[in-house]
């Protein structure tokens, strides 16, 4: 059965977000300090919680304009064709915001979903906010965040690599790749290809690193200083200027899900496009702040991602205000899971890391790890024992947490040029900050090969192929993840970047069809056209190399011809397969690389 974003969690965020609120001042710190606070609004102007956007009218044209195509299509494996464009997707209501900024506030962030705006006031300020804004109907403090990770370390030892051959080189970040199998999948043509994934951390030297300069990076922003860059930067570029090791974290969480270079390192999602938000700002002492994030996760929601990576979560401060305590880790109570939730109802996976407060009774869970949608990830060592530092569930409502968990410990890293000075120097770092990337990264590898598949059944994939399963706890959630049997849960699949070969005058094509029930043989096929027609040739193609019972494997086919597109489809006894997912509707062609056409 179809499994969505439980009917639950959508009333709760209706009812959190959408629905005029009485005015409540939570927590307003002594009148001489100033504050951060959101300030919610009533409507969106001429346009209510409650209307509908209807396809063609002034609204929908409104809203509709900072999503992609991609972002849409994302959104229709979700929800119904009439509601791929909502309420949520208007923009706050300028007016409004005019009222603030005429009462000497200044606006740091601006979240449609939330229809709410942050600002700093004291509370002085938000008795003029109250007195004097009819349109205001609440008012709550914006919480800090925190990265969670420990510092990078130098290269201490120098594991010795198995013979094993696969078909790139991984150097020491094999370990973290094979514990969970990643490699097997990458042998078989699944890297990532065609998936966009985002990203918030502090920054991202992704320029500068050997592993990372020669990623897609589509897009990334500055929410702090509202730039496009992600990297530190000095004055007269930017004022202030960031910290030193402003891009620190950002560079090894990037380099450990999608980090290339052969010998060195690898990431599990090398191949996937990124969008890339920093949203910590580590001048502070309590470095980041939820309202960034809120942002950040709205901007890569309408740039089209199917896949979030953030490690970043809650945990108690020292502030003016009261903190929340283990009884608001319920799943709907902060604001950053709300939004974590939003976005997974929006058709994202989400992944966040578990956090690093250790095993502790209550339990030790922070948000947004605590959202029903967000998938959780613990860390473990190599030898799969919990490390000490990942944080525990349940979540104050019962449910178990950690989702699973992944490598953290001594995972292999890029470290920024910022901090080393030269662009080539790798460490190894732990916490659960890096188990999340190497999981997304999966997640990336799942949907690569199963475009179709919803957060929920993303998540389920994880779940239910990981090594405990059966006897999920609070400890290792499901456990620790199977990559390939994860690829596998929801059907078999078609290498989504067929190889070329090309010799007198001839090209041998060659894929790569895996799958977990029985393959026929005779029914591997590819489909081409040699011209402009658009009429494709049939030609079955031949098991040059099977690998189980089930005739996975290498097939190959040599033609005379120069396809200028092509597709593939094969069967096993549970149906039809094809690649690129919703061929012909998608299709490849050959330019130099051989690349994948998309139609959505």
């Amino acid at each position: 059965m179809k499994k969505t974003i439980s009917s639950i969690y959508i009333f709760t965020f209706l009812a959190l977000i959408l629905f005029q609120l009485p005015i409540k001042a939570q927590s307003i710190a002594p009148d001489s300090i100033a504050y951060r606070y959101w300030i919610y609004f009533k409507d969106k102007g001429e346009y209510s919680p409650d209307d509908k956007i209807t396809e063609g009218s002034e609204a929908y044209k409104i809203a509709i304009e900072e999503l992609t195509d991609k972002a849409l299509w994302r959104r229709s494996k979700v929800l119904p064709k009439n509601q791929l464009v909502g309420y949520f997707d208007l923009p706050v209501e300028k007016r409004y915001i005019n009222g603030l900024t005429n009462l000497g506030l200044k606006i740091y962030a601006v979240s449609k979903w939330m229809n709410a705006v942050s600002v700093i006031a004291t509370k002085k300020q938000i008795n003029a906010i109250k007195e004097l804004l009819e349109y205001v109907t609440k008012i709550e403090s914006v919480h800090y965040l925190e990265m969670v990770t420990f510092p990078s370390t130098k290269e201490i030892y120098t594991p010795e690599l198995p013979i094993e051959i696969h078909k790139y080189d991984y150097g020491i970040s094999y370990w973290q790749n094979q514990q969970i199998k990643v490699p097997l999948l990458h042998d078989y043509g699944i890297t990532g290809y065609g998936v966009t994934v985002g990203m918030c951390d502090d920054g991202f030297n992704w320029r500068d690193h050997e592993a990372l300069r020669t990623r897609r990076v589509l897009g990334e922003y500055d929410w702090i200083f509202k730039d496009d860059s992600t990297q530190n930067q000095f004055p007269p570029a930017q004022f202030p200027k960031d910290g030193w090791d402003q891009d620190g974290h950002g560079t090894t969480t990037f380099s450990t899900m999608g980090g290339f270079f052969e010998g060195k390192l690898i990431g599990p999602a090398f191949d996937a496009d990124y969008y890339l938000s920093k949203t910590e700002d580590a001048r502070s002492e309590t470095p980041v702040e939820e309202d960034y994030y809120v942002e950040a996760v709205e901007w890569m929601e309408a740039k089209g991602i199917e896949v979030i990576s953030c490690s970043l979560i809650y945990k108690p401060f020292d502030n003016p205000i009261d903190d929340y305590t283990y009884k608001d880790m319920d799943g709907n109570t902060t604001v950053i899971v709300r939004a974590a939730d939003m976005a997974a109802y929006l058709g994202i996976v989400v992944c966040n890391s578990m956090g690093n407060e250790r095993q502790t009774v209550p339990p030790s869970i922070v948000s947004p790890p605590d959202g029903d949608s967000v998938i959780a990830i613990g860390a473990v060592d190599s030898a799969e024992v919990i490390a000490y530092f990942s944080s525990n569930g349940p979540t104050s409502d019962g449910r178990t947490k950690p989702d699973v968990v992944a490598m953290g410990v001594d995972v292999y890293t890029a470290n920024s040029k910022s901090i080393t000075r030269n662009d080539s120097t790798y460490g190894y770092s732990s916490g659960t900050s890096f188990s999340c990337p190497i999981t997304a990264g999966v997640c990336a590898l799942i949907l690569s090969a199963h475009p179709e598949l919803t957060p929920m059944q993303v998540r389920d994939a994880l779940r239910n192929t990981a090594n405990k399963s059966h006897f999920p706890d609070n400890v290792f959630g499901w456990g620790l993840i199977d990559a390939y049997e994860a690829v596998l849960y929801h059907g078999g699949f078609i290498s989504n970047k067929p190889e070329t070969a090309v010799e007198d005058g001839n090209t041998m094509y060659s894929i790569y069809v895996i799958s977990k029930s029985k393959i026929n043989p005779d029914m591997v096929k590819m489909y081409y056209s040699a011209d402009e027609s658009g009429n494709f040739q049939e030609i079955t193609m031949s098991l040059s190399d099977r690998i189980d019972e089930t005739n996975s494997g290498r097939y190959t086919v040599t033609i005379g011809e120069t396809p200028l597109k092509f597709y593939f489809t094969a069967e096993d006894s549970k149906g039809k397969i094809t690649g690129p997912y919703n061929a012909p509707g998608k299709f490849f062609i050959t330019n130099n690389e051989t690349k994948q056409i998309e139609i959505y």
